[in-house]
Order: structure tokens, then C-alpha cells, then sequence
């Protein structure tokens, strides 16, 4: 009865699926929040990865939590609460920064890797890990009303220093709480789809949007032959 609506979408098979696998969430803010529950209630299995803990000022996008756990590590947090929500998925809290040293421990077992994440020094750094394993992941960021997404499969698609080489991070980022909701769900929608054998849509698509004028683009990226991450790997350029 929890997935009746959904099952009609995606089969009694894709929901299967769904059910057996195991997505990493990196980054438990305002993007990773609502994407830990998108998935839980859509029924995938979870590592929830941040080692942050909750602030006054996360309460404004990171739907996760309350004014009770300021204080408390993030990754505890979520959690309890993704178990509360739907206690028949799997989900650990892991409450430590990715580093290049646990990501292997961090990331194991993941079907798919979504990456939360607000700096790219952490991004850069799932990336050339899921380029080197093989894992598809799905980048998603915002910045005020602007948000960007796109879903990357390491040897077929441009990863992401294909696309931001060299990117550099803002300083004091500002945000509606609404910018990170619509972005989630898309990434979510996306990671529902590949998880329960749809094609998605944004494979070798940067998808934008800024949501002050509700203007969006969707950019055809290509692999970057000198690539000095991907380039070794075989696969057709999107």
C-alpha cells in the first residue's frame, strides 16, 4: 500500500529495484535533506554522509531538522528521522566530512552516488572516485534562486571537471529554502528512474534554472577528450 501510487509508474519490477539498492547522499544541507526522504518514502535504501551539525540558519532550507537539534550531528539526525519516516528502508548516518582517506569505506556498496555537497574541493573529489569505480552520480548545486543539476556516467557522459574545470566556490553563499527543494526533486526523480531501470533525462545535460524570473536551460555538455580524469575511459561522448 505505501508504493500503490508509484508502482503504476515504475512496475512492480522498477519497485523491486528500488527496494534492493543503495544510494549515498554526500551532504545532509538544504539539497541532501529532502532528497533523504524523497528516497526513503520512495523506498531505496540509504547511506546519509555529513559532518556537520545542525545550526540555527540551516532551519531556513534543510527540512531534515528543528530548533530541537541544533547541536546534534546532521548525519544522526537524519537518520532517526528518514527510520521514523519509513522503517522499511535500510539507513545509516555516517556523521564525518568526506575525505580521500574514508571515502572508499564511505561510498562502498552504492549503486549511486548523489552528491549533496556545497564546495568543490568535496565534489572533485567524488567525482574522480566514482570516474575511477565506475558509479554513476548525480551533481546538483544552487546559489540564490540558481540551481544546476545533471546526472554522470562515469566513460558515457562528461564528469564533472569535463564540465567545471577548475571551478572556484563563493564565499558566504546566500539562498531561498525553496532553491534547494527544486532541485532535490529533480536529482530525486532522476535517481528514482535510474534506480528502477528508466532512462534519464539529464544524462549529458546540464539542466539550470533561476528560479527569480522561472527561467530554465538545458545544456548539451561533451566529454573533454584531455580530461585528466576521465578521459582514459572508454564509452561513447555525450
Amino acid at each position: 500500500m505505501r508504493y500503490n501510487r508509484q508502482i503504476p509508474l515504475i512496475g512492480e519490477k522498477g519497485q523491486k529495484k528500488l527496494r534492493s539498492s543503495l544510494v549515498a547522499i554526500v551532504g545532509l544541507g538544504g539539497i541532501g535533506s529532502p532528497l533523504a526522504l524523497y528516497l526513503a518514502e520512495a523506498g531505496v535504501n540509504l547511506h546519509l554522509i555529513d559532518g556537520g551539525i545542525v545550526s540555527l540558519s540551516n532551519l531556513n532550507r534543510q527540512i531534515l531538522y528543528s530548533e530541537e537539534d541544533i547541536g546534534l550531528p546532521k548525519a544522526l539526525v537524519a537518520e532517526k528521522e528518514v527510520r521514523r519516516r519509513n522503517r522499511e528502508v535500510e539507513v545509516k548516518g555516517f556523521p564525518h566530512k568526506l575525505r580521500e582517506d574514508n571515502i572508499g569505506e564511505l561510498l562502498e556498496g552504492a549503486d549511486l552516488v548523489l552528491d549533496a555537497t556545497d564546495n568543490f574541493n568535496t565534489r572533485y573529489l567524488i567525482n574522480e572516485f566514482c570516474v575511477k569505480n565506475r558509479i554513476p552520480f548525480i551533481y546538483s548545486a544552487i546559489s540564490g534562486f540558481y540551481f544546476a543539476t545533471t546526472f554522470i556516467v562515469p566513460g558515457e557522459t562528461p564528469c564533472l571537471y569535463c564540465i567545471f574545470p577548475n571551478a572556484k566556490d563563493e564565499k558566504d553563499m546566500l539562498v531561498i529554502g525553496t532553491t534547494p527543494a527544486y532541485v532535490s526533486s529533480i536529482a530525486a526523480t532522476e535517481a528514482i528512474k535510474y534506480l528502477a531501470g528508466i532512462e534519464p533525462s539529464l544524462k549529458g545535460i546540464l539542466f539550470i534554472g533561476d528560479l527569480s524570473i522561472m527561467e530554465f536551460s538545458k545544456i548539451r555538455v561533451k566529454r573533454d577528450p584531455n580530461c585528466p580524469v576521465c578521459s582514459s575511459l572508454n564509452g561513447s561522448q555525450s
